[in-house]
């Protein structure tokens, strides 16, 4: 027993010894599943990125520049030319439905300054609110005391609103959007108008194309109203004089004299005859034409002098003022400052508009379809409810290449311990910049690293280690077989 005992042990040891040198063969080479592979000091985790994978895109849809500003084109000119289609002959004619049809300008068809107010144009004389300060109800028309204020027809006079369609009848929701019928005027700079003109059609008189004069009236009355009402006018009865050496649009203003600083103030102002217009450029061609002409009244650079003391801005390109007639009305009506340039915002939509006369109402000049100026806003991109952000982002700053210097540090002298030796100052310091260390992959390749070399070691260990199994057991060995003798 003891000998089969003494045979199995010496067995193990064998088959220790063979399991060692057989692990020391295979770290010599490399075949193992962990033995022998050399760590790498980088990570394996992160990987390069794909060139393009990650960058944002420049959003599609960028910004452009705003273009709320006013042009210097009216879009209301109408489609046929001064030039006479058909001679009405040599000598003087007659009319007796004359159509008068002004837009008298952008600011009058414009948002007011005062919140939820507008500037806008009325058929008939508006009556009296009866105290300063009072706005119209843009629901119905009407004052705050009931009283109708805002009318489209009155008599021979018709509000009408040119669009991007052509000209229909005004009614109280275009009187708030521009020529589209849908955009709303958002801003009293925005460039947006609601482009509504006068209409007063039956007028008579005697035309002499010859003579190069002209002398036609209208009966009719109609208002403008700015701040829905705070301020207004009204003008009645038109006339149009034509001499060899001028043109011009006379008729009657009435109203209240009003304050924006006192709205308290309110007093009717006397009826008092006022030029509209001086007109420019008539003569034998336009007073010959077959269905009438277009005129543009004299505005740009004629000088005002205000009477409150205020000075009449006289630069850039739409510097100017109406006639001094009118002016001087609608200053004491308290509305002066809007009809010449004061170095407002909203000075270039003060210019007047053309001026269209029509010998006929049934053959009368229309105006243009109206062109909707383009507005400028600033596209952003956005991600519907549920779903994911859109991929292309703005970009965001790029980062310096390189990280500057940063400031050099004071000197630092320590104090030393009692009997130490005397410290030496230290050496200035500098800042410098954290590196970035990048991680990289490990080797893609299916072959693994070389081997250390040194497999000899493995050998050896497990020579010694047979050696120590061996006197660890040689003695009981011994014994056993000395016993078995």
């Amino acid at each position: 027993m003891r000998r089969v005992a003494a045979i199995l042990l010496a067995v193990c040891c064998a088959v220790l010894g063979a399991g060692t040198l057989l692990s020391a063969a295979t770290a010599a080479d490399g075949t193992g599943d962990g033995a022998g592979v050399v760590p790498t000091a980088e990570s394996t985790s992160t990987t390069e990125p794909t060139a393009g994978s990650s960058e944002p895109t420049e959003p599609t849809d960028g910004p452009t520049e705003p273009t709320d500003g006013p042009t210097d084109q009216p879009t209301d000119q109408p489609t046929d030319s001064t030039s006479p289609t058909e001679t009405p002959g040599d000598g003087p004619f007659a009319v007796s439905d004359a159509v008068f049809r002004w837009g008298v300008n952008d600011e009058s068809n414009n948002r007011a300054f005062a919140p939820g107010t507008f500037n806008f144009l009325s058929a008939g004389a508006a009556p009296d609110p009866g105290s300063g300060g009072q706005t119209i109800n843009l629901n119905n028309g009407t004052w705050p005391n009931g009283a109708v204020a805002w009318q489209a027809t009155s008599g021979a006079v018709r509000i009408e609103k040119v669009t991007t369609s052509g000209a229909r009848p005004a009614d109280l929701a275009g009187l708030k959007t521009a020529a589209d019928d849908t955009t709303p005027l958002s801003t009293p700079t925005g460039g947006l108008f609601s482009n509504h003109q006068v209409v007063i059609s039956g007028g008579t008189g005697k035309v002499d194309p010859v003579a190069g004069t002209a002398r036609i009236t209208w009966q009719g009355s109609f208002t403008v109203f700015f701040y829905s009402g705070m301020t207004f006018f009204s003008i009645s009865n038109p006339v149009l004089t034509v001499t060899p050496t001028s043109a011009t649009i006379t008729a009657t203003a009435s109203g209240f004299a009003s304050s924006m600083d006192d709205q308290s103030i309110w007093l009717p102002v006397p009826p008092t005859e006022v030029t509209l217009a001086d007109l420019e450029g008539i003569g034998t061609a336009q007073l010959s034409a077959a269905r009438g002409f277009t005129a543009n009244p004299r505005y740009l650079q004629v000088p005002h002098t205000p009477a409150d003391g205020s000075q009449q801005v006289r630069t850039g390109a739409f510097w100017g003022a109406f006639p001094s007639s009118f002016l001087s009305f609608v200053e004491k009506a308290g509305s002066g400052a809007y009809w010449y340039s004061s170095g407002g915002a909203s000075d270039a939509y003060k210019v007047p508009k053309p001026v269209l006369i029509s010998w006929d109402a049934k053959s009368a000049i229309q105006p243009d379809k109206a062109v909707l100026p383009p507005v400028a806003t600033e596209k952003q991109p956005k991600n519907k409810a549920g779903k994911k952000p859109p991929a292309a982002q703005p970009p965001g700053p790029s980062l310096p290449v390189t990280q500057p210097v940063g400031p050099t540090l004071p000197d630092q002298v320590f104090a030393g311990a009692a009997g130490a030796p005397e410290s030496v100052p230290a050496a200035a310091a500098r800042y410098e910049p954290p590196v970035a260390y990048a991680l990289t992959s490990a080797p893609t390749s299916a072959e693994r690293p070389e081997p250390s070399g040194r497999a000899w070691e493995w050998v050896l260990g497990s020579l010694l280690l047979l050696g120590a199994v061996g006197i660890t057991v040689s003695a009981p060995l011994m014994r056993i077989l000395k016993g078995i003798r």
